[in-house]
């Protein structure tokens, strides 16, 4: 078999209850000013702390950037300042703190960028480790957030010297971190808004910002196609495009159906919690590892798959449900296989896993990475309870491989409708 198959086991606990800090516990780095602490604090609810990263250590041992971001082939750049607007009367207020707030951030930014894309690891500012994405399909967004405005200064945003920045001023830097709170529903939404401003079409704002800009964004189901073909010469976005959307009875339902699927995020920050504590084992050698293969494939789930999954994985651990196993399809070419199995006998449950992945595998169209997670169902356990990670990546198929696995499904009954 010409691919890549693991799984990380972590020691049993006496409960599956995840402790409430294990949701949103950020390690912060000394140094931080307030509104750095702030952002990284919006970072790690939004993107979880495996991949939030306040304060690393870029060019001869000096801060790269304010916040970094690095999940799947996503890098995010955040540069924070927070400078006070003085009304001198005229233009030289406003001239002074769009250069201190803005092109000074973007500088920051372009000057981080330009780094990273000489590298391949970046030192975190408690000193792990973090492993950059391939070059060739490493995709860079910056946010630059500007503080201190007073609502009193229009912001500007879009191309700045050398290419395009996203701009947060106090109004719109929670809401957009808190609605758009997946490294997924947070890039999708920036690389949209990147080409929406990359047309011919002149888009004005009417005394809003990007907080505006996401209310169009989301009343449109999550795109700005309809203007985009309609393709007008001038859209003026009103200031009343969020505050609308958020009392709407669309945006209410929206985070009432999304409330179940932050059981993910904990499960993540469960196993998360593992592998930077020296918690999680690989299987096949018993060594401490801290590969996280399949962790960033659970977090780069976007949030209405989120809410699936959470509700399956709760459907399983059902004390009333029969059915022991499911496939979930992901985002491109992964899916998920869940499991709920005692660990009673944890080397058959690994191994079951293991047979189930490669049944997904061959059986889910377009599928070539599988992402398992097996665990104990909820009641007494003898040996308390745990979690096993599998991460499978089979890029070939071939013949022989489809014959094992109709073999599989033939004895063993592994997913047998598919």
């Amino acid at each position: 078999m010409s691919g890549v198959w693991g799984c990380l086991v972590n020691p049993p606990k006496e409960t599956l209850d995840f402790p409430k800090h294990l949701l949103y516990h950020l390690r912060m780095p000394s140094g931080l000013t307030a509104s750095e602490k702030f952002v990284a604090q919006l970072c790690e609810r939004a993107f979880l702390k495996l991949w939030s990263h306040p304060n690393p250590i870029g060019k001869k041992g000096k801060e790269l950037c304010d916040s970094l971001v690095v999940c799947g082939s996503h890098v995010i750049i955040i540069s924070v300042k927070e400078i006070e607007y003085k009304d001198t009367g005229d233009r030289t207020g406003y001239d002074r703190w769009v250069k201190k707030a803005l092109e000074e951030s973007a500088d920051q930014i372009w000057g981080a960028e330009r780094w990273l894309q000489s590298v391949d690891e970046t030192i975190r500012a408690d000193g792990r480790k973090v492993n950059s994405p391939p070059h060739k399909i490493r995709q860079y967004h910056r946010i630059a957030v500007a503080l201190g405005g007073k609502d009193s200064v229009p912001i500007s945003w879009g191309e700045f010297k050398s290419g395009f920045v996203h701009v947060c001023d106090e109004k719109s830097l929670g809401i957009l971190f808190s609605i758009l709170d997946t490294i997924t529903d947070f890039t999708n939404f920036l690389t949209a808004s990147e080409e929406f401003f990359s047309g011919d079409m002149r888009v004005i704002f009417d005394g809003g910002g990007i907080e505006d800009l996401l209310g169009l964004y989301l009343a449109e189901g999550s795109t700005f196609e309809r203007y985009s073909e309609k393709n007008p010469d001038l859209l003026m976005i009103a200031n009343d495009h969020w505050s609308g959307f958020s009392k709407s009875d669309e945006f209410k339902e929206m985070q009432r159906e999304f409330s179940i699927s932050f059981f993910w995020d904990k499960l993540i920050n469960h196993l998360t919690e593992d592998l930077l504590s020296d918690g999680m084992i690989n299987h096949e050698n018993g060594e401490i590892t801290d590969n996280d293969l399949a962790l960033t494939e659970m977090a780069l789930l976007p949030r209405w798959v989120r809410v699936q999954y959470a509700e399956k994985l709760k459907q399983l651990h059902s004390r009333d449900q029969e059915i022991r196993a499911s496939i979930l399809t992901g985002e491109g070419e992964t899916a998920f296989v869940l499991l709920i199995a005692s660990s009673e006998d944890r080397e058959a449950r690994i191994q079951e896993l293991h047979l189930r992945s490669l049944v997904a595998r061959g059986r889910i169209p377009g599928c070539k990475t599988v992402v398992g997670i097996a665990t104990d169902k909820a009641g007494s356990s003898k040996v308390g309870y745990s979690h096993d990670i599998g991460y499978m990546h089979l890029p070939d198929w071939d013949d022989e491989l489809d014959a094992k696995v109709t073999e599989m499904q033939k004895k063993l009954g592994y997913f047998s409708a598919l």
